[in-house]
């Protein structure tokens, strides 16, 4: 048996949401079906006694019997319903509410024809009392099911109908009229109310699949924040990780003995820190933006090829110091990350140079 993909309830066939509306309609008429039970069968043993009052003691044992096998069957369906497997079909148990209802209306049919009184009074007056009060009375009890309360409004009102205003005391042709009308009337408005209730079911799952929706959309936003709020905190703590970091290589940068000079891709001085100003005796505005081959004896062809270098390399160089001093030491060149698909430059850590020449430091 399929899966509703809404509700996870079993379902035979049909579109959502029958099976499910099925269900509802049938747990509705089964929470009326004990009080209506009980009723019918109290108005069977009342019956009885009319019966037996009356003298017709014989067919009035014949016909409690009858009602107590009905009530009995129905007391078997009603507790066998509230010990079902929950994935039992609905329909099955829909009609043996229909079966019961159907010998139910048998019941009083026969009461309101082959046991009808003979002598007119009070006895023939109870008798269409009983059937009218339990058929019409039973509309609320039966209306979930279409073709509950019909299985009993029918046998019970038709022949009793038919039997009375066309077979009983002759043809009455409009009294008959108006009952078979009214026997028309009940099943009327028994079709009315099941449609009513019908809406009303349709409406209540809608509403309950509703609630579990937003339930399940309200976790999804949940989860969906507490990640965007993870991934918030591991951004924010990358970010200040990276800061720091940079905060770091700046201070080694400015703090560090030895002279470090970056370039950009044409050999030219972008930056560097102060121990190279203080190698070339120059502050940092005039140094950045002048050729490298100005402060290392270096020709500038070699220095564009450098900038367009792959790794590091180390060379010894000439540092043409301040005062015209040419210092001789080694000059690590390191090429740049590149930045959307251009190469940035290089830098240059010059090492090897004594911190003082002198008497001066360098």
């Amino acid at each position: 048996m399929a899966k509703n993909e809404k509700s996870g309830l079993p379902t035979k066939a049909g579109h959502w949401p029958e099976p499910r509306l099925r269900a509802l309609q049938v747990e509705e008429i089964y929470r009326f079906a004990p009080t209506a039970t009980g009723f019918s069968y109290f108005g069977a043993l009342v019956t009885l006694g009319i019966l037996i009052e009356s003298g017709d003691i014989g067919r009035g044992a014949v016909w409690f019997l009858w009602a107590t096998a009905v009530t009995c069957f129905r007391c078997v369906c009603i507790v066998s319903y509230r010990r079902r497997n929950p994935d039992s079909d609905p329909d099955a148990w829909a009609r043996l509410v229909i079966a019961a209802n159907f010998l139910a209306g048998v019941q009083w049919g026969i009461l309101g024809t082959l046991l009808f009184p003979e002598t007119r009074g009070y006895l023939q007056l109870f008798t269409l009392m009983v059937i009218i009060c339990f058929v019409g009375g039973s509309v609320t009890a039966y209306a979930a099911v279409r073709g509950a309360h019909e299985a009993l409004s029918i046998p019970a009102t038709l022949p009793t109908t038919v039997y009375l205003f066309f077979i009983h005391d002759g043809v009455h042709l409009w009294a008959g009229i108006l009952g078979l009308f009214f026997c028309f009337a009940i099943v009327y408005y028994a079709r009315k109310l099941n449609g009513l209730l019908e809406v009303n079911f349709r409406v209540q799952l809608e509403r309950d699949d509703l609630i579990t929706l937003t339930s399940m959309l309200n976790q999804k936003l949940e989860r969906e924040n507490r990640d965007l709020a993870h991934r918030v905190a591991v951004r924010g703590a990358s970010v200040e990780s990276a800061r720091e970091r940079a905060d770091r290589l700046e201070a080694l940068f400015d703090r560090s003995p030895l002279p470090q000079i970056e370039c950009d891709n044409e050999g030219k001085v972008i930056t560097c820190n102060p121990a190279a100003e203080r190698l070339f005796g120059l502050p940092h505005d005039e140094l950045v933006g002048r050729p490298l081959s100005m402060l290392l004896a270096i020709p500038g062809d070699e220095v564009r090829e450098l900038a367009h270098a792959t790794r590091s390399e180390t060379f010894a160089v000439e540092a043409r110091a301040r005062q015209g001093m040419k210092l001789q030491c080694s000059a690590s060149f390191t090429p740049l990350p590149e930045t959307e698909g251009r190469r940035p430059g290089f830098g240059v850590i010059l090492t090897g140079i004594p911190l003082t020449v002198g008497g001066k430091s360098m």
